[in-house]
């Protein structure tokens, strides 16, 4: 499987692994990570059997004649924020100013663009600079160079409201149904290795199953502290804002048509 570097956003296949769910379904899950930009590329080339990317991702190259299918969802909703300096109170005093975001063709730039329109702020009333991922975007803010970034995410959304930012919008008031990440296979790959592929959406069912069940938030927290290396604080931060807060494994790996008709509105609106 191709996918991107190891985040939060990833705590079904962390969980899957460290709790022998893979194993369980005779599967020895080792993913080939690279640049977003090759994973599906990677998959429609044939280098690997499945990907996990950013939903937009594989809608679009199957738009393009791709052949690929979502098999399975990985996170749902989407799990951002967007932070402001302090001055600023609501959405409405980002207008005239300068705001971080990473490419126009981001799916970050389309969903904020989105979403403020529909606070009635049109794109001509601020402007977006291109600055790249979360840890450019959240510099740029720190530095003071903007007036917020449009899409932040652990750690760096916790680094900002503890340096005093405020939080102008928790996206998941406004998105309820949207597959952030999902699970692709090639048609190919679809034909010789279906059982497989099977048997890996249901481990990684399991894995949204458990982390949804509070009696497992410690353990959860300590497998994503050993894997990600990141501070326990910063753990249980992080899963409490994933899990409970903004339900974003609550899907248990299904298919969500209902959010893949969203993600498609807005990608053709755009």
């Amino acid at each position: 499987m191709s996918s991107t570097n190891i985040t939060g956003f990833d705590l079904d296949q962390i969980v899957a692994v460290a709790k022998g769910f893979f194993a369980k379904k005779n599967i020895d899950f080792e993913p080939t990570y690279m640049q977003p930009d090759l994973v599906v590329k990677a998959l429609l080339a044939g280098t690997v059997d499945m990907a996990k990317s950013g939903s937009q991702v594989g809608l679009i190259a199957a738009s393009r004649g791709g052949e690929l299918k979502v098999i399975g969802g990985s996170t749902y909703g989407y799990a951002y924020q967007v932070i402001g300096q302090p001055q600023f109170k609501t959405l409405a005093d980002l207008k005239g100013q300068k705001i971080a975001g990473a490419s126009l063709a981001s799916i970050t730039t389309t969903i904020f663009k989105d979403v403020i329109q529909h606070q009635g702020i049109p794109p001509t009333a601020y402007t977006i600079l291109s600055l790249g991922g979360s840890p450019e975007r959240f510099q740029a803010v720190a530095s003071g160079q903007v007036a917020a970034s449009l899409a932040e995410a652990p750690p760096f959304n916790f680094r900002s409201i503890d340096a005093g930012r405020k939080v102008l919008l928790n996206y998941s008031d406004e998105i309820k149904n949207l597959p952030y990440g999902s699970y692709f296979a090639s048609n190919n790959s679809l034909t010789q290795l279906r059982p497989v592929l099977r048997r890996f959406i249901r481990a990684v069912g399991h894995a949204m199953h458990g982390l949804n069940d509070p009696a497992n938030e410690n353990e959860a927290v300590r497998i994503m502290r050993e894997r990600l290396k990141i501070d326990e604080t910063i753990a249980a931060r992080t899963f409490k804002f994933m899990v409970p807060e903004n339900r974003s494994f609550r899907g248990e790996s299904l298919v969500d048509p209902v959010g893949l008709n969203e993600m498609i509105r807005l990608l053709a609106s755009d």
